[in-house]
């Protein structure tokens, strides 16, 4: 197959986007010409990586995937009207980027979010008379409309509205979780359109040491509570600096932010205002050092807003974390993730916003009451069984060749 990948977002990107290029290395392997149409890179941080700057439009192959990119406005994702900015102007530049590309197409296939990518698909498909496919990480607006990024309105409507009518357009759909696979089939979409995918992870997450990192960083003597990721409104990490600052006379904890985002700001903020010593702030950190983290933690933690929408939600990163092999400490109050975590072993699972509950938790794993190091094993083995990503790959390639 000819397969043409629309996607703002992609390496050396971090986050999630990952995924979508492994999957396309291993469209590659298995004989298919994967194209990529995505931006000039510049997130999360809003820099752009010296060898791409000024340049409106970029050539490269990345390990057999031809990578088409072109410019888009730099914005930091702690500025988020920046951002849709940027996403209206690569919904241009593509367009005018993808008249260079001659070759046709047998498959377009369009990554959300953002929610530009789908329309920018469907009209590649109509260019190149090609089989339209979405892939759906994240429900939007809906997502934005729950988490409180967007408020409910006219154009809230509008979008979910435009989102829905590209579902309907599209010949498949691929999903992240089975929960956003039960949402569009729930707006009619036949069952037999929809497939769930999910990210799974990369080998380095099992395989990584421990790389010097406490040392580096000072936190040899520490009890390490670690998370990893976008410091997003999505998430309700106060719950976590509440936690530090009722903590504060243990001076074993060290609780560790590795990531940045719009949040960053409002939870420095708190630190300062309690004069918390056993909080730390790395911001990014290259993406090849994060297994590294993950591997040198005690305890790994994420949390989710209590909203409707968080049931079917399941955070990319808890694949990596579970393949690190540490004992997770999930805040939401049921749901997909909470299921995954007990078939994996058990869930230490805590409302988002009982701080009294996260506490225990912590404390019960410091002090051996809940046998960490055997609930990590645990995670590990059940990642390696079920969530290696080329077995992921392999099922994505299999739904795009069945006719």
């Amino acid at each position: 197959m000819r397969i043409l990948i629309v996607t703002q977002h992609f390496p050396p990107e971090r986050g999630a986007v990952r995924r979508l290029y492994e999957f396309a290395r291993f469209f590659v392997s298995q004989g298919h010409d994967v194209r990529v149409l995505t931006a000039i890179p510049n997130y999360p941080d809003g820099i752009v990586p010296e060898k791409y700057r000024g340049r409106f439009f970029y050539y490269e192959d990345m390990g057999g995937v031809k990578v088409y990119r072109s410019w888009v406005l730099p914005a930091s994702n702690r500025y988020p009207g920046k951002r849709m900015i940027g996403f209206i102007t690569f919904l241009i530049t593509s367009l005018l980027n993808v008249l260079r590309i001659k070759d046709p197409f047998d498959v377009v296939l369009a990554s959300t979010p953002p929610v530009n990518t789908p329309v920018i698909g469907w009209l590649v498909s109509k260019l190149k008379r090609a089989r339209l496919v979405l892939e759906i990480r994240d429900l939007q607006p809906e997502s934005s409309e729950d988490f409180g990024n967007l408020n409910r309105s006219l154009f809230t409507r509008g979008l979910k509205k435009l989102m829905h009518g590209m579902y309907r357009r599209a010949e498949k759909i691929v999903v992240a979780t089975d929960g956003i696979a039960d949402y569009i089939r729930g707006l009619g979409i036949p069952a037999d359109r929809v497939a769930t995918i999910k990210s799974g992870f990369s080998k380095e997450f099992m395989t990584a040491d421990y790389n010097g990192i406490r040392k580096k960083f000072g936190w040899e003597d520490k009890f390490l509570i670690l998370y990893s990721g976008t410091l997003g409104w999505a998430h309700s990490l106060e719950t976590v600096i509440e936690a530090a600052r009722k903590l504060t006379d243990q001076q074993d904890l060290l609780f560790v932010f590795v990531g940045d985002g719009e949040k960053r700001d409002a939870l420095e903020g708190m630190v300062r205002d309690y004069g918390l010593k056993n909080v730390r702030f790395t911001g990014s950190q290259p993406l090849e050092t994060i297994p590294h983290f993950l591997k040198t933690s005690d305890v790994l933690i994420e949390s989710l807003k209590e909203v409707p929408i968080t049931r079917g939600t399941f955070p990319a990163k808890l694949f990596e974390y579970m393949a690190s092999g540490r004992p997770i400490l999930f805040g939401s109050d049921g749901g997909e993730a909470v299921r995954e975590l007990n078939r994996a072993g058990g869930a230490l699972s805590f409302v988002s916003d009982d701080v009294d509950k996260l506490c225990h938790l912590i404390q019960a794993l410091r002090d051996g009451s809940i046998d960490g190091e055997s609930l990590g094993k645990k995670y590990h083995v059940h990642a390696r069984d079920f969530h290696q990503r080329e077995k992921w790959a392999g099922e994505y390639l299999t739904f795009l060749e069945k006719q």
